[in-house]
């Protein structure tokens, strides 16, 4: 969803209260595929505080679906989103904390603010790097990919120490020879 800011940047004081909806978003994020399954709508309020420089502010909470990180079933994940930000429209930058550095800022072109934008980028630095469908997940299985909680396999899941691997090497050898 986009919203121009051209009647709000018109003066100081003004002021604009906005019903917002996140839009469906599906997107990368570090190789695996972030779907947002669950959005409420929420009121984006956006003040123009002194010449080009808006305050945005609001907040929400997103629910998005992941793959657990050992057996890839799906899981829902949670995530409030709090928005609390000056921008310097003109300039592109986004003040951090009233203090002199800024940074720059994609969710802005021309005088449209991208709220869909603006929001993945708040969620993005709330999203763990990793999430797991439940606390003691066995994961899949490496030999033939079964999903260890619900089910069990005959595989062989022994692990050769690495250190030996040089004289399996040899008995191998030795056995072909023979």
């Amino acid at each position: 969803m986009n919203i121009n800011l051209s009647d709000v940047l018109s003066s100081v004081g003004n002021r604009m209260d906005k019903e917002v909806t996140v839009s469906d978003l599906e997107t990368g994020y570090f190789g695996e595929s972030l779907r947002v399954s669950s959005k409420t709508p929420f009121t984006l309020t956006v003040v123009c505080v002194s010449k080009g420089v808006v305050e945005i502010t609001g907040g929400t909470v997103i629910t998005t679906v992941r793959p657990c990180g050992r057996c890839l079933t799906d899981v829902k994940c949670e995530y409030p989103i709090s928005v609390n930000c000056r921008v310097n429209v003109s300039k592109k930058e986004l003040y951090i904390d009233n203090t002199s550095e800024t940074d720059e800022i994609s969710y802005i072109e021309d005088c449209t603010l991208d709220v869909d934008g603006l929001i993945l980028d708040e969620l993005f630095t709330k999203l763990p790097m990793n999430v797991l469908c439940k606390d003691d997940c066995k994961g899949i299985c490496k030999v033939c990919g079964t999903n260890l909680n619900t089910s069990s396999c005959d595989c062989d899941q022994t692990v050769p120490d690495p250190r030996m691997a040089v004289f399996s090497d040899i008995f191998k050898d030795f056995n072909k020879e023979v």
